[in-house]
């Protein structure tokens, strides 16, 4: 019975080995103070710096330099210790796909991560803070882009990916979802997107476009940004602009801009700032402006975990009667945290 069970262990393990399964994951929990409006709390919550979660990937060797792949990712919120990003969040949100790749590129299969996303966090001085960074929290956050549901999540259902190295330091990549789902309402769209991205030497560059259809009383959405980035010695510079078009009863575009720094200082601290405005034109000729601004520092006590601090701030101005509710209230947050990944 013992050497069965040794025998069985060996097997599975060797298994593993030959699929080159592997865990990983991250988890950042900070200790903050936030205040929208007039009210103010204090509290420990998940994810400052970066989304906490959890993630599964397998790949083979199927040779010619071919490779079958499979990823399932969840998000956490380790200050309560539960799944998701929000309540009724998908349990696999952050991805779930299945592919092949090559030297040449990737095809995903399922719920894959949008280009608008990732060219959103990689040119901005505060990543893909959903607490802290201006844009992130302009582009993503509870804002009129909701107004096109499931067209702003981070990720798609039901798509297909492509992405393409065009050139050494350069790719490509085309998402096509058959039915990008709103998790808070259940309303499926359509939607495609294009970007590119560069990085060659001290120089960054992103385009994308995406177009979100028509579903279920959910408006249009037709968004593109452009981004840029430029490192010289311990400094680096962040820039893009973005445009977003709707077709909804109320808001027709929103466009606006973001700039920031990181500075590289000695023992690993990392300085960083941002600013980030978006202007709002909606059908009836009324305006309404967001501006945020950020600042940040970050220790890295070893390549897999930090310690950080950082303040941000909203303010709203508005000369039309759409946006009073206190989603649009003016609002700060600041908050120590620590985050690790394995």
């Amino acid at each position: 019975m013992k050497k069965l069970l040794l025998a069985t262990l060996i097997a599975g393990f060797s298994t593993v080995a030959t699929a080159q399964t592997s865990v990983y994951g991250l988890v950042d929990t900070y200790l903050g103070n936030s205040k929208v409006g007039s009210a103010s709390s204090t509290q420990v919550n998940a994810g400052g710096m970066s989304t906490s979660h959890l993630g599964f990937k397998s790949n083979e060797d199927l040779g010619k330099g071919v490779k079958a792949n499979a990823v399932i990712e969840t998000f956490l919120r380790p200050d309560t210790a539960a799944n998701g990003r929000f309540n009724g969040d998908t349990f696999y949100a952050r991805n779930a796909y299945v592919g092949l790749s090559s030297a040449a590129g990737e095809v995903q299969v399922g719920r894959v991560t949008t280009p608008y996303f990732i060219s959103t966090v990689a040119f901005n001085a505060l990543g893909d803070s959903f607490v802290f960074s201006p844009m992130v929290t302009q582009r993503f956050g509870a804002n009129n882009f909701n107004l096109a549901g499931g067209g702003v999540d981070t990720g798609w259902n039901n798509s297909v990916l492509v992405k393409a190295n065009a050139a050494p330091g350069v790719s490509v990549t085309g998402v096509y979802s058959a039915g990008i789902t709103d998790d808070a309402t259940g309303t499926k769209q359509a939607g495609k997107s294009l970007g590119a991205m560069m990085f060659r030497g001290p120089l960054g560059l992103t385009a994308t476009w995406q177009d979100v259809e028509q579903g279920a009383g959910k408006p249009n959405m037709n968004s593109v940004i452009l981004g840029g980035s430029v490192n010289f010695n311990n400094v680096k510079f962040f820039s893009q602009w973005s445009k977003v078009e709707h077709s909804d009863a109320v808001t027709k575009q929103d466009k606006g801009y973001s700039v920031g720094a990181q500075l590289a200082m000695s023992k690993g601290n990392t300085a960083m700032v941002s600013y980030a405005r978006h202007d709002h034109d909606f059908v009836s000729g009324k305006t309404a402006e967001t501006a945020s601004w950020a600042v940040g520092m970050s220790h890295a006590m070893s390549k897999r975990s930090d310690l950080y601090a950082a303040y941000r701030n909203t303010e709203y101005t508005n000369d039309g009667v759409h946006r009073t509710n206190a989603v649009w209230a003016d609002n700060r947050v600041m908050g120590v945290g620590v985050r690790h990944r394995f």
